[in-house]
């Protein structure tokens, strides 16, 4: 389940980033327009890559046991846990 969502969570950081790029792109372009645009795209691009760093942190110690069930069976009076 942990490979999923850090599957997941990876496209959308690669999503994200892209359009960082392409952002950055641009700001370079058109720098001439404006003093401020290489300072915030540099604080921004700081900003997401310590937020991408902190998710993945996140992701990783989230408690996967919130999702587990407990399967009582009264027949066999026997407890299994299954994962989703």
């Amino acid at each position: 389940m942990i490979v999923v969502i850090f599957g997941i969570y990876t496209l959308f950081l690669a999503l994200i980033w892209g359009f960082f790029v392409v952002a950055k792109i641009h700001a370079y372009k058109f720098k001439d327009f404006s003093p401020n645009i290489e300072k915030v795209t540099k604080i921004l691009a700081i900003v997401l890559f310590i937020i991408s760093i902190l998710w993945y942190i996140v992701v990783y110690n989230f408690k996967w046991s919130f999702y587990t069930v407990k399967i009582e069976d009264t027949n066999a009076n026997t407890v299994t846990q299954e994962n989703y």
